[in-house]
């Protein structure tokens, strides 16, 4: 169990004091969001401070300090660990990384804010999960687009039975980023750094959507395919080295509810850019959802008349916008982009911390992508479906 001398995040406390572990892109990302999140969200229920940032290099933790605004940088972590001030950890680092941080930071009673996958693999998930169930602390994964307002919209309606039963769906998620077989190696692009290609990189998100919207999975059989098999070791390099992890992957998926469908993701779809979108057809209606038409939801009610002349049959534009419950900064009228929907994520984040309600997603439903992208990864090798555990009831 957690320690209890990190409660300053609790219901009724005054302060929330930040520390992240990477200043990457995302990392960077998250720090805008911080730091004007009271902007956003004024009924925010507590002050949030950029207190320390631990990076790979000096460089990188100057930078935190610098542009970020963090009252100090690191290059070890375990600073933030100790550093009784702090008592939320934003985890933005590679995959392997993740699991010693998360330890690190339920060991020292700390909140967790983790960037999606949960794990490298299967075996540190379980523990993770573990560890976190057993602790009084908060965990939230950043499955950012689960708070796109047309998929908040989504799952009210799913929920209220607008679907019915679940046929079938189709998810996909497409970037173009590793076309190029002169884009050097990097940390996404090795194995044991990473823990797989596209299928982690961008399935981890449509899956947690599908998990999320659909159900659970029954089983899978799945697919996976390297294009460009060796790359530069760095940039301007005349050595290659080979890549192990997929750039493209399919899978096909029986859901526990009785339906069907289809997942598929590429780092090398020529002509797309950040191209994820989604179709769920029940029994009673059907949504589409596509992000680079994000103030939208499309829905299609069965039950709708359909004489005379088509009557009211067919797909309506649902006009979701950006309006988040409690945003006043762009404002409701505005349009979705990346920095709403990862500002939505890390709100609700400080919301749970400062127990006003449970977090969502949390370490099991990092888990459960796990297990899908698990099951996936064994599918493909030895071409043929794989179970995952039934969760009916659930």
């Amino acid at each position: 169990m957690a320690n209890k001398q990190q409660d300053s995040g609790e219901k009724g406390s005054k302060t929330i004091s930040i520390g992240l572990v990477g200043f990457g892109g995302i990392g960077k990302l998250h720090t805008v969001n911080w730091r004007n999140l009271h902007l956003y969200y004024p009924d925010l229920p507590v002050t949030l401070k950029l207190r320390g940032a631990a990076a790979r290099t000096k460089d990188s933790a100057d930078q935190a300090v610098q542009q970020g605004g963090f009252e100090y940088g690191t290059t070890d972590y375990q600073e933030l660990m100790d550093d009784p001030e702090i008592n939320l950890i934003d985890i933005c680092t590679p995959n392997n990384l993740h699991y010693s941080i998360f330890k690190a930071a339920l060991r020292a009673g700390k909140h967790i804010y983790c960037e999606k996958p949960l794990a490298l693999n299967l075996e540190e998930a379980e523990e993770m999960l573990a560890l976190s169930e057993a602790s009084d602390r908060v965990v939230q994964l950043a499955f950012n687009y689960r708070f796109i307002p047309a998929v908040m919209r989504a799952k009210q309606l799913i929920e209220e039975g607008f679907l019915g039963e679940v046929i079938n769906f189709r998810a996909q998620y497409f970037h173009t980023g590793y076309l190029n077989p002169n884009k050097p190696m990097s940390w996404r692009l090795d194995q044991g750094a990473s823990g797989g290609g596209a299928l982690v990189d961008l399935g981890s998100h449509v899956i947690d959507l599908m998990l999320y919207l659909a159900g659970p999975f029954n089983r899978v059989l799945a697919h996976t395919k390297t294009f460009i098999k060796q790359r530069p070791v760095e940039k301007g390099s005349r050595q290659n080295a080979e890549v192990m992890v997929d750039d493209h992957a399919q899978l096909m998926v029986d859901l526990v509810g009785g339906g069907v469908g289809i997942v598929e993701v590429s780092r090398v779809a020529q002509g797309t850019t950040d191209d994820l979108n989604f179709e769920i057809h029940g029994s009673k209606g059907a949504i589409k959802f596509d992000v680079m038409d994000p103030n939208w939801l499309y829905i299609y009610d069965a039950g709708d008349k359909k004489e005379p002349l088509g009557g009211e049959n067919g797909f309506k534009q649902v006009q979701t916008m950006h309006s988040y419950p409690s945003n006043a900064i762009p404002g409701a009228r505005s349009m979705v982009n990346a920095m709403g929907m990862h500002a939505n994520s890390q709100y609700q984040m400080i919301l749970a911390a400062a127990g006003l309600q449970s977090a969502s997603p949390t370490a099991r439903d990092g888990y459960l992508v796990q297990q899908v992208l698990d099951a996936s990864y064994r599918s493909a090798r030895e071409e043929t479906w794989v179970d995952l555990p039934s969760r009916k009831g659930e």
